[in-house]
């Protein structure tokens, strides 16, 4: 076999195809990583059966092969597309008239905002875009937040250029930064019309970044603008705290023996409908200053989504109301605009048009996390008149429309007249236990039967992992991530019982060493008590379910004593003897001026 040196040419050729080569398989890896939405696998992980299945397994999940729109089946593209414009073009593209506004000044308090118009820093912008999440799915120009960090050092001058035109209000053109793409997941495996799809909004990476920056301004302010009802996107706010609002409301009501309703109320398509004039109103009676309402303005009006059918863009849609799902700034916003409606039912209140659940308590009537909202009133025709009427005014002033068909009410105490009150409000009877904010909601402690649905989320993961492609380092990761974590978020609030707890560890146990929720005593290799200890101790590092939802519960007893500003506070809270035993075996309290300290409890 002959064989010579390479001549200079040659070999500058070799190199320059050898660093496309590995450009090209980095890029191929990249892609593939963002077809399958893995992210726990490394990077060498992007060519195995497993990554390669669920590339496909995705996209044949998410394709959309026929729509039911107005009776007729529509199977050709074409059709779908122009179905799938005009349903949501008449969602956020056509302009709605309102028909009221309120008397802001009566509601909210101005506040001094005025440095939030500040001009635009390179470590302000720079900060955003290290906070940004770096491999989220691009928007139409193909660019995510690891390509900015990766190449700050190049395009750094033109991104501060467009902070400085929007700094100067220059938003002509900013358009072609602020398209979107609209992609519809299916919600459950039968989707046959556009309302079972879901929509994900895929943003221009400059129009996600502009959002970042305003977002990052508008946090600190957050806290000391919205009402302790509301805790959706505060930080240090939390959504458990909206669920011990409502059920220690919810016992202390059981208790009192007054008839009572609570309300479960649906806000119809509530990011989609809030009216932009009723929004900037509020912004204005907050604080907010001229310049920063504009940039708010320039990114909402200059907003365009094309919704993308089976990977093909449709025709642009134009925004004229509402926020779109994505931006940074569109949470926080409806925060904003939403906590007016805690605000209408606190002058209610305070002007005689409701009565007070308790003589002596001051207890909040109203739980609003995001769009979820929870409604307390007296069971008397007039007040539930009086509780439909201001929800009506709402409505005609914000564009946000209550749902009564999947609103629900439930009644305590009811008697003969409950029947009139319920078709009077126009929603359906729902009796405890109910599911608020994804944890069952009752007087009493959950039974196992009521915990059911956890077990079934648990194990409703296991057939889409495709365990037996997986080896046991694989589901390790898995059992550690997503099946010790599903819990936490109703463990945070409640104890489940005994029973609950063994069915979760069991799951784990089958997918850990067999690949399936259930396994027989020969697969167990190591005692489960062992398993769970931490890595240190010679343990996989499992996290015990019954302890750590323990320790999780603590911080209720923890925030009663150290913060008076939650919503829940002035309601009894309950606590296990083991948990009271482990909080004073865990904290001791340093005295002060007394009025915190509990002389017979304390040490």
């Amino acid at each position: 076999m002959e064989s010579r040196l390479l001549s200079l040419a040659e070999d500058w050729l070799r190199k320059q195809l050898k660093v496309a080569y590995l450009g090209l398989a980095s890029l191929e890896r990249t892609i593939a990583r963002q077809r399958a939405r893995i992210s726990f696998l490394a990077e060498g992980d992007a060519n195995t059966s497993f990554f390669h299945r669920q590339c496909t397994f995705r996209r044949q999940k998410n394709r959309v092969h026929s729509l039911l729109v107005d009776g007729h089946v529509l199977c050709d593209h074409e059709e779908m597309d122009q179905a799938a414009f005009a349903h949501f073009d008449g969602l956020q593209g056509t302009a709605v008239d309102r028909e009221h506004t309120l008397d802001l000044e009566q509601l909210v308090t101005a506040s001094d905002l005025g440095s939030l118009d500040a001009p635009f820093t390179p470590d302000e912008i720079w900060a955003a875009v290290q906070r940004m999440p770096a491999h989220k799915a691009p928007g139409p120009d193909g660019f995510t937040a690891k390509f900015l960090r990766a190449c700050w050092s190049t395009i750094r001058q033109d991104i501060l250029d467009v902070f400085e035109q929007l700094f100067l209000l220059r938003g002509r053109g900013f358009g072609k930064l602020n398209q979107a793409l609209l992609t519809l997941l299916p919600k459950r495996a039968d989707a046959h019309k556009l309302g079972d799809y879901r929509p994900i909004c895929l943003i221009h990476i400059m129009a996600k970044l502009s959002a970042k920056v305003l977002s990052l301004r508008i946090a600190p302010k957050l806290d000391s603008l919205v009402s302790r009802n509301q805790n959706a996107f505060i930080a240090g706010r939390s959504l458990h705290d909206n669920f011990m609002l409502v059920r220690q409301s919810l016992r202390m009501l059981h208790h009192l023996g007054a008839p009572c309703i609570m309300l479960k109320l649906d806000l119809a398509r509530a990011f989609d409908s809030i009216s932009w004039p009723f929004l900037f109103e509020m912004l204005r009676q907050y604080g907010f200053g001229d310049r920063f309402r504009e940039w708010i303005a320039i990114l909402l009006s200059s907003s365009s989504t094309r919704v993308m059918l089976n990977g093909v863009p449709g025709p642009s849609i134009w925004h004229r109301h509402g926020l779109r799902q994505g931006d940074s700034t569109s949470p926080q916003l409806f925060v904003l605009a939403v906590d007016a409606l805690g605000r209408l039912m606190h002058r209610a209140l305070q002007t005689g048009i409701l009565r007070r659940l308790h003589r002596r308590r001051t207890v909040l009537t109203v739980s609003l996390y995001v769009d979820d909202v929870m409604q307390f009133c007296h069971a008397e025709m007039e007040e539930v008149l009086a509780v439909k009427g201001i929800l009506g005014i709402f409505e005609a002033a914000t564009g946000l429309q209550v749902n009564y068909g999947k609103s629900s009410a439930t009644i305590l105490h009811g008697d003969e007249d409950s029947a009139a009150l319920l078709e009077e409000l126009g929603c359906q009877a729902a009796n405890l236990p109910i599911t608020y904010l994804g944890i069952p909601l009752s007087t009493r402690r959950p039974t196992a039967t009521q915990m059911q649905s956890l077990i079934d989320s648990v194990a409703g993961r296991l057939p889409t992992w495709k365990a037996w492609l997986m080896n046991k380092a694989g589901r390790l990761a898995l059992v550690k991530s997503v099946l010790s974590a599903i819990p936490i978020h109703q463990m945070l609030a409640l104890a489940p019982p005994k029973k609950t707890l063994k069915q979760l560890e069991k799951i784990q146990r089958g997918f850990l060493w067999a690949g399936r929720a259930a396994a027989q005593g020969g697969h167990y290799h190591i005692n489960w008590r062992t398993v769970i200890w931490p890595l240190a101790l010679g343990g996989l590092g499992i996290r015990d379910l019954e302890h750590t939802g323990l320790a999780l519960r603590l911080r209720w007893l923890w925030l009663s004593r150290t913060d008076a500003d939650r919503a829940w506070q002035g309601l009894d809270l309950q606590f296990s003897r083991e948990e009271i035993g482990l909080f004073h075996a865990s904290t001791f309290m340093v005295l002060g001026d007394g009025h915190t300290a509990l002389f017979g409890e304390d040490r």
